[in-house]
C-alpha cells in the first residue's frame, strides 16, 4: 500500500501545477465553442479538466523524466542503470509468479499487474463519456496507441519497456469501457450530461 501512496504523491505535484493551466485552457476554448456556436455542458468542462490532470499525472509516471535538484541544478533521476526491454508476451505472469510466490514481494502483483490495468481504466471511461461518437474499437485503439507511444518514449529514457504492459494496458481500457457502458444503462441522462452539444 504504502508503493500505491508513493505513486500517487509523486503524481499530485505535477497534476496540481497542471490544474490552473488547464483551466485557463478550457475557458478560452469555451469561449471559442461559443462565438462557433458549439455548446458545452458545466459537466462536460468538469470531466474534461479532471480527465486531463488525469494524464498529466499517467505522464509524470510514464514518460515525464524524474527531475531532482540537487548541489549542481537540475538532475535527470534515473534509478535503473540499464534499460529492461520485455518482448516475450506472457513473461509478466512467470515475473509475477516469481515475484509473488517464491519472494514474497506481492507488491509486483499490485504495482506492475494490477496497477498497469488500473491506470488506463479512467481512459476507457472518460473518453466516450466525452466525445460522441467513440465507440469500442476507437476507445480500445486509443487505449493501444496511448500504451505504445509510452513503451516507445520510455526507451530512450532507459526506464525499460514492456510488451505485456501493452495488453494489461488494452485490458484496463476494455474494463473502463465496460464500466462506462454500465453507468449508462443505470444512469440514461449520464451521457447527456458530459457530452458537447453541437
Amino acid at each position: 500500500m504504502s508503493r500505491i501512496m508513493d505513486y500517487i504523491l509523486n503524481m499530485l505535484p505535477y497534476m496540481l501545477i497542471s490544474l490552473p493551466i488547464i483551466i485557463v485552457v478550457r475557458v478560452i476554448a469555451v469561449s471559442v465553442f461559443k462565438k462557433k456556436g458549439i455548446k458545452t455542458s458545466q459537466w462536460h468542462e468538469i470531466g474534461l479538466v479532471l480527465f486531463a490532470v488525469f494524464l498529466v499525472g499517467l505522464a509524470s509516471q510514464t514518460i515525464i523524466p524524474k527531475i531532482e535538484f540537487g548541489v549542481g541544478g537540475l538532475n535527470i533521476v534515473n534509478h535503473n542503470l540499464e534499460s529492461k526491454i520485455n518482448l516475450i508476451p506472457g513473461q509478466v505472469f512467470v515475473d509475477t509468479w516469481r515475484e509473488c510466490v517464491i519472494n514474497g514481494y506481492w507488491n509486483y502483483l499490485i504495482i506492475n499487474f494490477i496497477g498497469n490495468i488500473c491506470m488506463f481504466v479512467p481512459i476507457g471511461f472518460c473518453i466516450p463519456l466525452l466525445w460522441n461518437g467513440i465507440l469500442f474499437w476507437k476507445t480500445t485503439l486509443i487505449g493501444l496507441g496511448t500504451s505504445l507511444f509510452i513503451e516507445l518514449y520510455q526507451i530512450p529514457q532507459v526506464r525499460g519497456s514492456d510488451v505485456d504492459d501493452l495488453w494489461l494496458n488494452t485490458l484496463g481500457v476494455v474494463i473502463g469501457y465496460v464500466l462506462f457502458k454500465s453507468f449508462k444503462r443505470l444512469s440514461k441522462e449520464l451521457d447527456l450530461k458530459f457530452k458537447v452539444k453541437r
